[in-house]
């Protein structure tokens, strides 16, 4: 209700018109308002349309190389089962012949192996005495279960002098200071000392035989040749 004083005062154009011009004002100022709104929100839906795009481009680009990452395992992980089929292939082909060495050699050469009882290596070092050289015998025994072996052993020397072949014994060349060419042992033993060589002889081989003896009962002989290879010994200071 509109008091009666207003109704006085004002006649009733006015009181419309002043009505009308307030309906406008806060028409345009809603609209504004509203419009204004309107424009930020679309910026914000913009905004995020384009972080979605930007979010949905990094995952195609991540699942891209998780893809490509997937393969190279995979590629990987192949290689490296074929890699281990391999090696237990060479594995096994490597152990198949050692067998099939240890059966031709029992059957074409039995002299080097007698029931495990092994002459391993003959080692040769040059030493600071002109003409003089040490040595080093090394015998085992290679079966799982080693009882004491003991024997003997013959050492030859063979090379040439003054252009002729020419061979001699071990134990007329080693020192008063070399071990004694015996042996008495479980699992391993070594027989070391030194040899003075001639003036003109030159060494090429060396023919190791042993006689093998066990529980006072003769196993066998056996004989192995070695290479003359020197190693040349340092003095102390080096």
């Amino acid at each position: 209700m509109i008091p009666d004083e207003i109704r006085k005062t004002w006649s009733a154009f006015k009181f419309y018109s002043v009505l009308l011009i307030l309906f406008i004002c806060t028409a345009y100022f809603a609209f504004m308002y509203g419009n204004s709104h309107f424009e930020s929100q679309n910026a914000k839906i913009s905004t995020l349309e384009h972080t979605l795009e930007n979010l949905s481009l990094d995952n195609q680009r991540l699942t891209k190389q998780l893809n490509i990452l997937g393969v190279e395992l995979e590629v990987q992980r192949l290689a490296v089962k074929k890699s281990q089929l391999s090696l237990e292939q060479g594995l096994a082909n490597e152990a198949k012949l050692k067998e099939e060495i240890k059966f031709y050699q029992r059957v074409m050469a039995p002299e080097l192996e007698q029931d495990g009882f092994v002459i391993e290596a003959f080692e040769v070092k040059a030493s600071l005495s002109d003409r003089a050289f040490w040595f080093e015998l090394v015998l085992m025994q290679q079966n799982k279960i080693k009882n004491v072996v003991k024997g003997s052993i013959d050492v030859t020397v063979i090379g040439s002098e003054n252009g002729k072949p020419k061979q001699y014994d071990l134990s007329d060349l080693i020192t008063q200071a070399s071990s004694e060419l015996s042996f008495s042992f479980k699992y391993f033993q070594t027989i070391q000392g030194e040899m003075i060589l001639p003036s003109q002889f030159s060494p090429e081989k060396v023919l190791v035989k042993a006689e093998v003896f066990q529980f006072k009962r003769k196993r066998g002989n056996l004989e192995k040749t070695f290479d003359w290879n020197i190693e040349k010994a340092q003095s102390s200071t080096e």
